[in-house]
């Protein structure tokens, strides 16, 4: 069994995407996924430089003309990722009302309002500030925010400078079990996010152990995203991502259409 669709991928529609709708979905039929859901990036916090550049009303239509040319071939969803969802929240509404959507990825990419991102705060700040504050966040996205599933929950722990060494999973544990708990509470997802494996990094976001924890606080919903930006990212990290599943006793994965959870058996 494999992981047949890839909930988690971005194109031109985003500020980095990089390739074009079609590019992404030549990428995944040679992938050999059944299934692809784009989540372009919509980020409208003020201090966000990249606020005006996502356009629903273009995104839309062409994401649905891509769906009908590739029907057959491969099923395609129209979803978003959401930055800081809690912060934003009678706009995203407006959106969500205004289009059809089929899937909604929460993210948190920031810690103050300061206007650095999260990349580029471990220079400025101690490493236990920066990633005490991001599950401080993480947390309030979970708690408010609107969003199916919650996207790479600890993503300090791709951005965290290699020669600190990993993040440490259980030094946050109190944090991030806080935010499952929460997640789980609201019957949300989440998401294991492919992309540290492909910056040389020996873990998925989240990890195994946090797997493991939802597991046990009663979770069941997990999507699966590579978290492409480029055609050569789709579906990458897979494999890793079904021994997760398999070590962590989930024998299927989530997927979405038109905000409804469809299960997979993987």
């Amino acid at each position: 069994m494999s992981i047949p669709c890839d909930c988690h991928m971005h194109t031109r529609f985003s500020a980095d995407g990089q390739a074009s709708l079609e590019e992404m979905c030549e990428a995944a039929i040679q992938h050999g996924l059944r299934e692809i859901c784009f989540t372009e990036h919509v980020d409208w916090l003020p201090w966000d430089e990249t606020r005006d550049h996502f356009d629903a009303s273009a995104y839309v239509p062409a994401a649905r003309r891509c769906a009908e040319a590739y029907a057959g071939r491969l099923a395609v969803r129209t979803g978003l990722e959401i930055s800081e969802p809690h912060l934003a929240a009678g706009r995203i509404q407006d959106l969500l009302r205004a289009w059809p959507f089929d899937f909604v990825l929460g993210s948190a990419h920031w810690i103050d309002q300061s206007g650095v991102y999260l990349s580029r705060l471990y220079p400025l700040h101690p490493a236990e500030h920066v990633e005490r504050e991001y599950f401080h966040r993480v947390l309030e996205l979970a708690e408010t925010g609107e969003f199916d599933s919650l996207a790479h929950l600890d993503l300090v722990r791709r951005y965290r400078p290699s020669e600190l060494g990993p993040l440490d999973t259980l030094a946050h544990a109190e944090a991030i079990r806080a935010v499952l708990e929460t997640v789980v509470a609201r019957d949300k997802a989440i998401e294991i996010n492919t992309s540290p494996l492909r910056r040389g990094l020996a873990s998925t976001c989240p990890d195994l152990t946090v797997l493991r924890w939802y597991r046990e606080l009663g979770g069941e919903k997990v999507t699966v995203g590579s978290d492409a930006h480029a055609p050569d990212q789709v579906g990458t990290g897979f494999d890793v991502a079904l021994e997760l599943l398999r070590a962590a006793r989930f024998s299927r994965v989530v997927r979405f259409e038109q905000r409804r959870p469809v299960w997979v058996e993987v």
